[in-house]
């Protein structure tokens, strides 16, 4: 068993991305508080200190450095999310579906010798998941269909750490992302329901970096860390669809449906940076800020070689955001750790922009708990935790331009997640 008492992915393969994708981010944006490593979501993913195993190859390529083993682990993190809010018309309550996204990764570490390390995974990294089914829009003219938003984000590593002696490492990651997307809009232009789609949507982005830096105290009773993620553009080719109840009347154009569209948006820049200390004989307590700049996220946009769009962007306008950490972890029982922690999201929606699929516009709270053990005689560590996430607005002004032709409803948005994570690390 590992203990940390130190003394002892908008838009490579569609399968793939389903399989370790990303639930809703719920306050966050395209992150969620937390993803998919188990021992570390029991911590608040407060890691960028402490992290030493193949998953620092995510939270801080630095720690590969200080790993005593080469290992390789598997991550399962099965997340539920619901997102309720005005998705009719504005103060109309309607409860969301619930969404299952079966998020995880892949990761490895290898030793080349006493100062280098590599390390290398798959593992999700963002995504959304939102969806109303069968909304009618339009008074006269009405229009039914699903009110829904898809993303799915994945990243695959490959990373590099050198120990500089025996307190300080640096490290780096090398970033492969990919995204797909599906996103479906209904809404009311002037008694007119319509309904718009950007579907089977999928892209790259060949070059981001994540770059670490780590340090250790003499005795191991403390450490800091720092991991600095790059932004990555992505744009995704699909295919873009509008069906209205009145097609070629008035404000309304012509119906279409399966022309060539490409969406572009960006995984923003990310700094994280937190401590972790030995407090007494089995008690470590770990602290972290981390802060993602999504106020250059101004937009989603939309465009087609072969005709003009009818929404050729969503209006984010989103926030920075800033995820404060706070977790325990006790050693005391004979081959068990028990972890908990705390995590408070800062609103990247701002109250004007809201929109019904994606992250309700307050502050967040994630509450962490999980526990971690080892087998066959130190050689596979076991580590399990689960995660709660909420989030909720009674009194949501709306009124921000969303696309050209609606606007933000007012009324009540909330969002919830339910996540269990069981992570397996053989050690070689």
């Amino acid at each position: 068993m590992k203990s940390h008492t130190r003394t002892s992915p908008f838009f490579l393969v569609s399968a793939l991305a389903a399989a370790v994708s990303a639930g809703q981010a719920v306050a966050g944006g395209f992150e969620k508080a937390t993803l998919w490593d188990a021992e570390y979501s029991a911590l608040a993913g407060a890691a960028v200190s402490s992290v030493d195993d193949s998953s620092a190859i995510f939270f801080n390529p630095a720690g590969m450095a200080f790993a005593e083993s080469n290992d390789i682990a598997l991550h399962v993190s099965p997340t539920f999310t619901q997102v309720n809010g005005p998705a009719k018309a504005p103060n109309t309550f309607i409860e969301g579906e619930t969404n299952f996204s079966p998020a995880g990764g892949l990761t490895g570490l290898y030793k080349l010798n006493d100062k280098f390390t590599m390390g290398y995974g798959v593992y999700a990294s963002g995504g959304a998941a939102a969806k109303y089914e069968d909304v009618t829009v339009g008074g006269s003219r009405p229009v039914t269909d699903d009110y829904s938003t898809d993303i799915k984000i994945i990243e695959a590593g490959l990373g590099l750490s050198y120990r500089i002696n025996n307190n300080w490492s640096v490290g780096g990651t090398y970033r492969l992302t990919y995204a797909t997307a599906d996103i479906n809009m209904v809404s009311d232009i002037l008694g007119i329901g319509a309904a718009v789609g950007y579907n089977d949507m999928s892209g790259y982005n060949t070059f981001g970096v994540r770059l670490g830096a780590m340090y250790r105290s003499d005795d191991d009773r403390w450490g800091w860390g720092i991991n600095y993620r790059s932004e990555v553009d992505i744009e995704a080719d699909g295919k873009a669809s509008f069906r209205s109840g009145a097609p070629g009347f008035g404000p309304i154009p012509d119906d279409y449906s399966g022309i060539d569209a490409t969406a572009e948006t960006a995984l923003p820049m990310q700094i994280s940076t937190g401590i972790d200390y030995q407090v007494a004989p089995h008690w470590t307590l770990f602290g972290e800020v981390t802060y993602s700049q999504y106020s250059n996220n101004e937009q989603i946009q939309f465009t087609s070689d072969e005709r003009p769009l009818d929404v050729p962007a969503i209006n984010t306008n989103w926030e920075d955001q800033y995820n404060y950490r706070i977790a325990a972890e006790y050693t005391g029982i004979e081959n068990w750790a028990l972890r908990a922690g705390y995590i408070y999201t800062t609103a990247v929606v701002p109250e004007e922009y809201a929109a019904p699929t994606f992250s309700t516009p307050a502050n967040a709270h994630s509450f962490t708990l999980g526990a971690g053990t080892s087998i066959l005689d130190g050689q596979v560590d076991l580590d399990f935790a689960a995660v709660y996430d909420t989030v909720e607005n009674d009194d949501v002004k709306g009124g921000g331009q969303l696309t050209d032709t609606t606007t933000s409803y007012a009324g009540k948005y909330e969002s919830s997640s339910y996540s269990l994570h069981a992570s397996a690390t053989y050690r070689f």
